[in-house]
C-alpha cells in the first residue's frame, strides 16, 4: 500500500508525461477492447438456445476438379432418405428462410421475413411458445391440411398491439388465411435470426413453392441435435455412409458427392467474416502495442531524470526488487488511469460501432446469420482488464530492467551526459514503434487502393435517378407461368406516375450479384466438365434504356418478343469477345443450364439478336468479374414471378415511392413493395464492407502513424538532452549549426529505415491475410509500398527536424559553463 501511494505521489509529481501517457494508452486499450467486442458477437458468441454445442447444421457436398468442396442444401425427397438412415441424433428438423406477404389486420400490406419449418424445428432448438402452442406432427401431413402460423413477439407487438387474443385469429400469408396457434418468447427469430413469422411446410406449395415438397432442387436447410455422447466425428462417419446411397442429381458429371455435419458456431461464421473481423482487431491490437512502446519510451525517459534519486534510494538500503517493484506499480497505476479511460471510451466505441459497422459486414453465406450487435459485457469488460495488466507489464518492463542493470556506484556519479545503453532501448521501442505503423499503412494502402478500384468499376451504366424495389406476387395467387402476366400489369401501372422516364425489371442491379448457369452451344460440341459459367438476366424492353447501357450491335429486346415468338437473347461485349473472337455472334444459338428450366435443351435454344455494352453484377469482392459475360433474355418468354422493378425518374427518385406503392396497389392491393432503395444508395450498400474496413484500417494506420512520430520526435529530444555536451563541444569548435541538424536528422532516419525495412518485410509475410480482403490488388503492389515507405520517411524527418533545429540552437558557452 505504502508503494501504491508513493506511486500516486511520484505520477502527480510528473502530471504532463502521465497525463501523455495515459491518453495515449487509453485510445489502445479503448480501441482494442471496441474490436474484441466485435470480433466476440460476429465469431464466439454462443447462439442462445439450449445446449448449442449439440446443434449441428447438416449440409450436402460435393467435389468437382474445379469448385473444391461445396457445401449445398437438401431437397425434401432427399430430406426423408437422409431420416430413415441415420441415427445420431435426438431430432432432425428442416427449415428454410423465405420472404411473405402479410396483409389485412392494422397497416398496410408488408413484406416479412419468415421461415417454413417441420413441426420437429421449434423442439430440436429447444424453445416454446410462450403463447399457445408451436407446430403439431399432425400438421405435417398433405399440401394445405395445416393453415396454421406462429409468430415472433417483435411481430405480434409491432402489428398487433400485443394483443393476447389474436392466437385463434387469422391472419393472411400471401393471400391466404393462417390461423395463429401461438406467439414465440421476445427476442427468438430462428435460425436465420431475422424471422418474424413460422410456417409449417405442408403449406410450403400453396404459399411459397408449388413444388417445394416434390422437387429435387436442394434449397432446405437441416438443423439436428445430437444424442447424448454421440460426437461430431462419429456423426460425419455415419454420413458418409449413409450419403452413399444418395441419388445423384441428373446432369452430374465427375463429381463426388456426400453429407457433412457443421456445428452452428462454426457454420455461421462466413469466412470473409471472420478474416475481415479479426484484421480490424490485429489492426487494433497493433495500435495498442505503438502506443505502449510510445509510453516505454517516456517511462524511460522519465527513469533518466530519475536515475540518482533511484541511486540514492538504494544507497540508504532500498534493494533492487524493491525499486523495481515501484517502478512496476507506477507503471500499473498509469495503465489503471488509461484502462478506467480507455473503458469509456469503448463503451461509446462500442455504440458507435454497432451503429454504424455496416450490416453488410455481418453478412455470411450460410443459413444461420452470424450478426449479433456487439456489447460491453462481462467478457469484454474482463479482457479491458486483462488488456490494462498486459499494458502496465510491457510499459513497465523496460525502465524496471533498465533500474535492475544499474551500479550503484555508476549512477551516483553519473549525470545527463551518459546513459548509452538506455538509448539502445530507446531506439529499439521506436523501430518497434515505425514498424508497426508501416504495417498498418501498408494494409490500409491496400485496402484503399482495392476500394478505389471497386469505385472505379461503376462503369457501363448510368444510376442517378434511378429507383428500385422488390415485387414478390406470392405463388399462391399467381402460378409461375402467370408470372410475366402480372408483371406486364405492373410495369404498365408505374411506367403512368407522373415523373417516371422508363421502367424496366430484372432480378438483380450492378454489384449485388446475380443468378449464374452454364452455356451450351448448337453449333460445337459441348463438354458439361467445362461449360462456361455466365451471368443470367430476365429483363423488359427498356431494360438497357432505363441503366443506359449502350447498344453495341443488332437490336435490343421488345415487347414483341413474348410466348409464340421465337425465344431471342442479347449479350453483354465480354461475351461476345469470348465465345466468337473476330466473328459476329448475331444469329448464333445458345441454351442454358443442364436439363431443366427454361431454355435449358437444344430444342429451346435462343438466337442472340444484339450485344450491349459491360457491366459489373457480380458483388464487389469477386475479383476479375468487370468482363464476366452476362445474357439478358426477355422476362415474356420467361421469369419468376418475383424481381425487382427497376424505375428512371426526372426527378428526386426516393420522391416517387409513395406513387409506386400505389401504382402496385392499383394492380393488387394486397402486394407490398418492399427493399425500396435508390440505386446509388444499394451500390453503396453492396460497397459498404470494403468501404468500412479500409476506412477503418486507414483511422487505425493514421493513429499509428502520428503516435510513431511521436516516438521519433521524443526518442531524438531524449538522445539531444543527454548529449547537450557533445553538441556543444562540436559547436565551440567550429561545426556548423546546419551539421548539428543533419547529424540529428540523420540518427532518426537511420531508426526509419530499419523500422521500414522491418515494417515492409511484415507486410509482405502478411500479405496471406490480406490478400483475401481486396480485389485485383497484390499485397507485394510496388507502388503501395513505395507509398508507404515515402509517407514513413517523410513523417520521421520532420519528427526529427523539431529536435534538430533545438540542438543547433544551443548556446556552447551556456552548456560548457553548466560543465
Amino acid at each position: 500500500m505504502n508503494d501504491l501511494r508513493y506511486s500516486v505521489r511520484t505520477l502527480s509529481r510528473m502530471r504532463g508525461i502521465a497525463a501523455v501517457a495515459i491518453a495515449t494508452l487509453a485510445v489502445g486499450i479503448a480501441a482494442t477492447t471496441t474490436m474484441f467486442s466485435a470480433a466476440y458477437a460476429a465469431l464466439l458468441r454462443p447462439l442462445p438456445f439450449a445446449d448449442p454445442d449439440r446443434l449441428v447444421l447438416l449440409f450436402t457436398t460435393h467435389t468437382t476438379p474445379g469448385e473444391g468442396l461445396v457445401l449445398s442444401r437438401w431437397s425434401r425427397p432427399l430430406i426423408d432418405t437422409l431420416v430413415a438412415s441415420i441415427t445420431s441424433y435426438e431430432s432432425i428438423a428442416s427449415f428454410t428462410p423465405s420472404l411473405v406477404s402479410l396483409s389485412g389486420g392494422n397497416g398496410d400490406p408488408e413484406q416479412i421475413d419468415g421461415e417454413v419449418v417441420s413441426p420437429e424445428y421449434f423442439a430440436t432448438l429447444r424453445v416454446a411458445a410462450v403463447i399457445g402452442r408451436t407446430f403439431l406432427s399432425a400438421e405435417d401431413g398433405a399440401t394445405g391440411d395445416a393453415p396454421v402460423a406462429v409468430l415472433s413477439d417483435r411481430l405480434w407487438r409491432r402489428r398487433y398491439g400485443a394483443d393476447p387474443a389474436l392466437v385463434g385469429r387469422t391472419v393472411r400469408i400471401n393471400d391466404v388465411s393462417l390461423t395463429v396457434v401461438g406467439i414465440m418468447p421476445e427476442g427468438f427469430s430462428g435460425l436465420s435470426d431475422k424471422s418474424e413469422i413460422w410456417i409449417p411446410r405442408a403449406m410450403a406449395p400453396r404459399l411459397v413453392y408449388a413444388e417445394y415438397l416434390t422437387t429435387p432442387q436442394r434449397f432446405i436447410a437441416i438443423v439436428a441435435r445430437l444424442k447424448r455422447g454421440v460426437t461430431l466425428e462419429q456423426a460425419n462417419a455415419e454420413l458418409a455412409t449413409a450419403s452413399a446411397a444418395f441419388p445423384v442429381p441428373e446432369g452430374a458429371v465427375e463429381t463426388r458427392w456426400g453429407a457433412v455435419a457443421q456445428r452452428i458456431g462454426e457454420a455461421r461464421v462466413d469466412p470473409t467474416l471472420r478474416r475481415s473481423v479479426l484484421l480490424l482487431l490485429a489492426a487494433a491490437a497493433c495500435v495498442l502495442l505503438i502506443t505502449c512502446a510510445n509510453v516505454a519510451g517516456l517511462l524511460l525517459a522519465r527513469g533518466r531524470m530519475r536515475r540518482r534519486e533511484l541511486a540514492v534510494r538504494m544507497a540508504i538500503g532500498s534493494g533492487r526488487a524493491r525499486i523495481v517493484r515501484q517502478l512496476l506499480i507506477e507503471s500499473l497505476v498509469l495503465a489503471a488511469a488509461a484502462g478506467a479511460c480507455g473503458t469509456a471510451l469503448a463503451i461509446r466505441g462500442v455504440e458507435v460501432f454497432a451503429r454504424y459497422a455496416p450490416a453488410v459486414l455481418w453478412t455470411g453465406r450460410v443459413t444461420i446469420s452470424p450478426f449479433s450487435a456487439p456489447t460491453l459485457d462481462a467478457r469484454a469488460l474482463f479482457f479491458a482488464l486483462a488488456v490494462t495488466f498486459a499494458t502496465s507489464v510491457l510499459c513497465g518492463l523496460a525502465p524496471a530492467l533498465d533500474t535492475a542493470r544499474t551500479q550503484l556506484t555508476h549512477a551516483l556519479k553519473e549525470d545527463a551526459r551518459t546513459g548509452g545503453a538506455r538509448r539502445r532501448v530507446f531506439r529499439a521501442l521506436v523501430v518497434t514503434e515505425i514498424a508497426l505503423a508501416v504495417l498498418l499503412l501498408a494494409a490500409a494502402g491496400l485496402l484503399l487502393d482495392s476500394f478505389a478500384g471497386m469505385q472505379r468499376l461503376r462503369q457501363g451504366f448510368r444510376s442517378d435517378g434511378v429507383l428500385t424495389f422488390w415485387v414478390r406476387p406470392p405463388t399462391s395467387k399467381y402460378r409461375v407461368t402467370e408470372g410475366p402476366a402480372i408483371l406486364e400489369r405492373l410495369l404498365t401501372s408505374v411506367e403512368q406516375v407522373q415523373g417516371v422516364e422508363s421502367a424496366a425489371v430484372n432480378r438483380c442491379t450492378p454489384f449485388t450479384g446475380c443468378s449464374r448457369t452454364i452455356l451450351s452451344f448448337t453449333d460445337r460440341p459441348n463438354d458439361p466438365r467445362s461449360a462456361p459459367v455466365v451471368g443470367r438476366h430476365y429483363v423488359s424492353a427498356d431494360y438497357f434504356k432505363t441503366l443506359g447501357i449502350p447498344l453495341l450491335a443488332g437490336r435490343t429486346l421488345t415487347s414483341r418478343d413474348r410466348p409464340g415468338r421465337p425465344p431471342v437473347t442479347v449479350v453483354s461485349e465480354s461475351a461476345a469477345r469470348r465465345f466468337w473472337p473476330g466473328e459476329s455472334p448475331l444469329g448464333k444459338r445458345v441454351w442454358f443450364g443442364s436439363t431443366t428450366g427454361p431454355f435449358a435443351d437444344p430444342a429451346q435454344a435462343v438466337e442472340i439478336v444484339g450485344v450491349v455494352g459491360d457491366v459489373k453484377y457480380e458483388a464487389v469482392d469477386w475479383p476479375n468479374s468487370t468482363g464476366r459475360p452476362e445474357f439478358y433474355t426477355s422476362y415474356l418468354q420467361f421469369s419468376f414471378p418475383d424481381t425487382m422493378m427497376i424505375v428512371k425518374t426526372r426527378g428526386a427518385a426516393a420522391s416517387l415511392v409513395p406513387a409506386m406503392r400505389r401504382a402496385v396497389a392499383s394492380v393488387d392491393p394486397a402486394l407490398p413493395i418492399y427493399d425500396v432503395l435508390t440505386l446509388d444508395d444499394r451500390i453503396a450498400g453492396a460497397l459498404s464492407r470494403p468501404r468500412f474496413n479500409a476506412a477503418l484500417v486507414a483511422g487505425f494506420a493514421a493513429a499509428a502513424l502520428l503516435i510513431a512520430a511521436l516516438g521519433v520526435y521524443g526518442m531524438l529530444s531524449y538522445s539531444v538532452s543527454s548529449r547537450l555536451r557533445e553538441i556543444g563541444v562540436r559547436l565551440a569548435l567550429g561545426a556548423a549549426p546546419q551539421r548539428i541538424v543533419r547529424f540529428v536528422v540523420a540518427e532518426g532516419l537511420r531508426l526509419a529505415v530499419i523500422g521500414v525495412a522491418i515494417g515492409l518485410f511484415a507486410a509482405l509475410a502478411a500479405g496471406r491475410v490480406t490478400r483475401s480482403l481486396v480485389v485485383d490488388v497484390s499485397p507485394s503492389d510496388p507502388r503501395i509500398l513505395a507509398a508507404v515507405t515515402t509517407v514513413m520517411l517523410v513523417v520521421a524527418c520532420l519528427a526529427a527536424w523539431l529536435p534538430a533545429r533545438r540542438a543547433s540552437a544551443v548556446d556552447p558557452m551556456v552548456v560548457l559553463r553548466q560543465e
